[in-house]
């Protein structure tokens, strides 16, 4: 009987030992959910709220851009989503910068898209910068703020992609997804580049997202 019974708590001291190692060593908790959410929704759900989901880009190809006098590469350096609240949308015009992305996003995500999180602060935008003010009672703090915000240029992949980034307005709650991208090449036989943010936590000049869009959803439209 006594045999019996040690090697029966043998069994449950090895099956113990088993589910310690396995959540120890391959589970990683906390990992970001890669689940769309629904954006035909009014209603925001906490739960749905994420930062963006950010992956080393692993090739080493480029996208090529040719247009007159413009002869650019386009170079992927980090897969990328983003679940975000519009605060701001500012059109370009001049500067070859404007041909690849017609348009700068300033972009809320977490807290910051949460209704009584949009009161007290205000945004805006201006020569490829954008900017908050907030007030001393505001609940979240500037390193927050600046952590879980970000204006974005935005390269549209194709057509269908540019009419999509017409028709955002500012508080659309909207996801993107594409790549992150370093630009290199000439314009008029000058040199030029545009190297995106590869970090959230950085802030001031070289802090923006260069965003190559291949996916968009407005509602429950998907363009891509």
């Amino acid at each position: 009987m006594g045999n019996f019974f040690d090697k029966f708590l043998n069994l449950v001291i090895l099956a113990f030992a088993c589910i310690i190692i396995h959540y120890t060593f391959f589970t990683q908790p906390g990992e970001p959910s890669d689940v769309v959410p629904d954006l035909s929704s009014e209603n925001i759900s906490f739960q749905e709220l994420n930062d963006p989901i950010q992956k080393k880009y692993r090739g080493n190809d480029y996208i090529p851009y040719v247009n007159q006098k413009v002869n650019l590469k386009i170079f992927p350096k980090a897969e990328y989503k983003v679940y975000a609240t519009v605060m701001g949308k500012k059109r370009y015009r001049w500067g070859w910068e404007s041909k690849l992305a017609p348009y700068d996003l300033a972009l809320v995500w977490n807290k910051l898209m949460l209704p009584e999180n949009q009161k007290g602060i205000k945004y805006s935008q201006g020569n490829r910068w954008y900017y908050y003010r907030y007030n001393n009672d505001y609940p979240l703090s500037g390193s927050y703020i600046a952590e879980h915000s970000a204006n974005n240029h935005i390269i549209p992949a194709n057509d269908n992609l540019r009419k999509a980034i017409d028709r955002i307005r500012v508080m659309d709650n909207i996801y993107l997804e594409g790549y992150l991208v370093y630009i290199d090449g000439k314009v008029n036989n000058r040199k030029v580049w545009w190297k995106s943010s590869l970090s959230r936590n950085d802030s001031g000049d070289g802090a923006c997202e260069v965003f190559y869009i291949t996916k968009a959803i407005l509602g429950d439209e998907v363009y891509q």
